[in-house]
């Protein structure tokens, strides 16, 4: 019975001994200060103000798509972005600098889409192909 007794407060004692004690709700992080640096290179934004051309908006995801694949047929090149917003998708082509560029393909797709409407947005930077 004694050997009982003694090994249980041995064990709550070991238990208590290597518990942690809360001090406080914060975390101190020690590092190299090049760390930083590296990771504000990698927040830089690649993206600049241009235009975009939206020729497609739609409930039904399938209508899109089709737009999608019609327009790529005409501009295999051209990135297209497609968006959520409930309850539509939107497709939008194209990431223009100017909106003289923009307005030179929406022409040239006049009558191929039902809406066809130049806006201005951050778009990607120009690809090198």
């Amino acid at each position: 019975m004694r050997k009982s007794i003694f090994l249980l407060l041995v064990l709550f004692g070991i238990n208590s001994a290597f518990s942690q004690n809360e001090v406080g709700n914060y975390i101190d992080v020690f590092k190299d200060s090049r760390i930083d640096h590296y990771l504000n290179i990698e927040k830089r934004n690649d993206k600049i103000n241009g235009y975009r051309i939206q020729i497609c908006q739609d409930a039904n995801k399938v209508v899109v798509d089709r737009s999608r694949d019609k327009f790529l047929k005409l501009y295999p090149l051209t990135d297209t972005y497609i968006a959520f917003e409930n309850p539509h998708f939107t497709l939008k082509v194209g990431d223009f600098r100017t909106r003289a560029d923009a307005e030179k393909i929406k022409r040239e797709i006049f009558g191929e889409f039902v809406i066809s409407v130049v806006q201005n947005e951050e778009v990607n930077l120009p690809r090198i192909d």
